[in-house]
């Protein structure tokens, strides 16, 4: 299967520093020959690379506005990390200046964030099944689960996420309200980070997003902060119907378990810590905790590769912004349960473990190489310095098992052979 990553590698710019391979939380790259070399099988999309990378080796592929006049209707669906970014500014300014820079409308998400919360808590009080369950909200998280952890599979949460409803719920509301084919309307994602921009084209859960594409917060952030410029002094509210109050949303730790038990409910940021989490829910140390609130970025998509300020000051933004223009939302409970018995908060399928370069289909291919590995890796030094273009001795071993990499890259092997 070809995968869709939402970066291109320019080889030509490598110096061969080697911060992508020590930073790539999947050992998904390797630098051979002065060429890096990459697995598209293992990446996550989590952006380190992208982050780590002095020299821009690692591109961003991302969406224009221009990609989207095709469409005769286009909606804005922005993550509620965009906010954050301007200070605090009414939101109503940054949707007057979206309509600006040539979309139709803007839909927020926080309805849908907030009857999601409230259905999953519904879900945990009356299912006994397997725990404790794993947010679905960050797209990186889900693809380190497909590659390294795949017996943790079934503890992946099958709900969708409030971005795909809202996309789903503003195709039909403008198509029957305009009477336009909802194939041409766009519904285009803001995106503070590379793993939502696969998400949206080669989704886990489901066979086709209800998105047609995402543009970087620090794209549109480029666009709309003039327009917010000349705005903020003569603002006026214009358009009451689809004014709306800030609420902080999933894309801020600590709000999406917001209706579940504090004491049964876990918040993770990072990678590397998140790993550690899910490694004691494979020694099963976690059986007291039902949920798990995950985002491999920093403070949550707040500290997105694509967001332009601070996380920490966009975390302070977002209590502000609640403050001054939060109220609670309201919705009726019976029906957002009745829509639940009718699986309408449900992914399309089961997201399953991806296959990897890892795992061999042949069982006897498998056993063998593994104790190939084992020996080669008796004979390295075991100091994981990179040298030999992979991360990890250990990961250098599993290359030279499969013929991909060979003993006398070694430098350290080398000189005790000599």
């Amino acid at each position: 299967m070809k995968f869709y990553h939402s970066h291109v590698i320019l080889n030509e710019k490598c110096t061969g520093r080697m911060k992508c391979i020590r930073a790539c939380p999947t050992q998904a790259i390797r630098l051979r020959h002065n060429k890096i070399i990459f697995f598209d099988d293992l990446c996550v999309d989590c952006g380190a690379c992208i982050n780590s990378c002095p020299e821009k080796v690692f591109v961003p592929v991302i969406d224009e506005i221009s990609d989207f006049e095709k469409f005769r209707f286009k909606i804005a669906i922005p993550s509620r990390i965009l906010y954050t970014q301007f200070g605090n500014v009414h939101p109503e300014i940054v949707h007057q200046a979206l309509k600006k820079i040539g979309f139709d409308a803007v839909v927020d998400i926080s309805q849908e964030s907030h009857e999601l919360s409230f259905v999953i808590s519904e879900h945990l009080k009356n299912n006994q099944g397997a725990k404790p369950l794993i947010s679905s909200f960050c797209p990186a998280l889900i693809r380190l689960i497909q590659v390294n952890y795949p017996n943790l599979m079934e503890l992946i949460s099958t709900f969708d996420v409030p971005r795909e409803i809202a996309a789903k719920e503003a195709k039909k509301k403008y198509s029957d309200l305009y009477h336009i084919d909802q194939s041409k309307i766009g519904a285009i994602y803001i995106t503070p980070c590379p793993a939502l921009v696969v998400s949206v084209k080669q989704p886990a859960e489901k066979d086709k997003s209800w998105f047609d594409g995402a543009i970087a917060i620090r794209d549109i952030f480029n666009m709309v902060l003039p327009e917010i410029l000349r705005l903020k002094d003569s603002y006026k509210s214009t358009d009451p119907e689809e004014y709306f109050y800030y609420s902080k949303g999933w894309g801020i730790l600590g709000n999406l378990p917001q209706y579940l038990d504090a004491e049964r409910c876990m918040s993770v940021v990072g990678i590397d810590n998140i790993k550690m989490v899910l490694n004691d829910i494979e020694d099963s140390k976690l059986s007291n905790v039902d949920y798990i609130e995950a985002f491999t970025c920093t403070q949550g998509c707040i500290g997105g590769g694509f967001c332009v300020e601070n996380p920490y000051i966009s975390r302070h933004n977002s209590f502000l912004l609640e403050k001054r223009f939060g109220v609670p939302i309201d919705f009726n409970k019976e029906e957002v349960l009745k829509k639940y018995s009718e699986k309408y908060y449900f992914i399309e399928h089961h997201i399953r473990p991806r296959t990897t370069r890892s795992y061999d289909s042949d069982l006897a291919t498998s056993i063998k190489r593994m104790k190939q590995k084992e020996r080669i890796y008796l004979k390295l030094p075991k100091r994981d310095c990179g040298l030999c273009g992979a991360p990890t001795c250990e990961t250098f071993a599993q290359d030279c098992a499969r013929g991909e990499a060979d003993l006398s890259d070694c430098i350290f092997f080398k000189q005790s052979v000599h």
